[in-house]
């Protein structure tokens, strides 16, 4: 996938079919715009692409926001879907002021889409004042045609974003990964912890994450799956605060099943399968041990079920 971050000179494209927009999470919804943009740049032999911004405006802003996806992580989903040409406009307070109608010249002299595939509730330009209809409006002028792409449903859910965080942060991971069509997934770089489960037979890989935008789900014990070196294993992973130990800071971390390398200061992406408890505080070590245990045989009937889509798991 070609990344665009340089847009101080218009770009050399081949008939561009593009679309716009923040793309949190890259959803289902976002998904079906992307296969209509796949599809009509075939269907015309041009280019498709995808217009994002980058940091998220209500970041740039300095609004609080927390996101699905990281950098990496939307630009790696986005080459995954089949998208060839990424173009991340660097969004600043000023560019936040741009009226609608001069957004819409500035993409134009920018890459000249011939067409332009869109959402249908996409709002852009200063206070988001654009809607679909100005791109409508707009097209004869400039010299595009648009597209437009309907609401998505998932399992009696609208799939949009802030649906999406909402679940996550209820720690329904299995529900949000209906309207995502993934596991939601945090990565990051394996840090040394207190060793205290290593010391009582459940070693764990402590994740560091190092965006602070990066949505971190609900507080619990979670089946997972954990990419490592290459390999998917098995894993349950711990979001809290770890209480039995008297600890005060939330830490993410995962017992990786038949595993045992030093992976210190290497990076490991954790999928979230389901959450199989609250964070509790036991009484001690010992009756911990017992949990995890119980915890361990929960996790692998979990991941060792028929009905789990282990493709999305991988």
């Amino acid at each position: 996938m070609q990344v665009f971050t340089d847009i101080s000179s218009p770009l050399s494209l081949k008939r561009p079919v593009i679309t716009i927009g923040t793309f949190d999470g890259v959803h289902l919804g976002h998904k079906a715009i992307m296969a209509e943009l796949i599809k009509q740049a075939g269907i015309t032999g041009g280019d498709a692409v995808v217009v994002t911004f980058d940091p998220h405006p209500r970041i740039a802003l300095g609004q609080q926001v927390y996101l699905l996806n990281t950098r990496a992580e939307k630009r790696r989903i986005f080459e995954d879907t089949g998208i060839t040409n990424l173009v991340e406009i660097p969004f600043t307070a000023e560019f936040s002021k741009l009226p609608a109608e001069d957004f819409i010249q500035f993409l134009v002299n920018l890459i000249k889409p011939e067409m332009i595939i869109i959402g249908y509730d996409h709002g852009f330009g200063h206070n988001r004042s654009g809607n679909i209809e100005l791109f409508f409006k707009l097209g004869e002028k400039y010299g595009y045609r648009v597209a437009r792409v309907d609401e998505q449903v998932a399992g009696n859910s609208r799939v949009n974003s802030t649906t999406i965080r909402w679940l996550l942060q209820e720690g329904d991971v299995e529900k949000a990964a209906l309207l995502l069509g993934y596991y939601y997934e945090v990565t990051g770089e394996v840090v040394r912890g207190n060793q205290i489960g290593k010391l009582i037979g459940y070693p764990t890989a402590n994740l560091f994450v190092d965006d602070p935008n990066k949505l971190i789900p609900a507080m619990g014990v979670y089946a997972s799956t954990v990419r490592v070196r290459g390999m998917v294993k098995p894993g349950m992973t711990n979001i809290g605060m770890r209480p039995t130990i008297n600890a005060h800071k939330l830490t993410i971390e995962t017992n990786i099943f038949d595993f045992d390398e030093d992976i210190y200061y290497e990076p490991i992406t954790v999928k979230l399968i389901r959450r199989i408890r609250n964070e509790k505080k036991f009484a001690s070590l010992d009756i911990l041990k017992k949990q995890l245990l119980q915890d361990k045989d929960t996790t692998l009937k979990i991941l060792n079920d028929p009905e789990l889509n282990i493709r999305m798991a991988e």
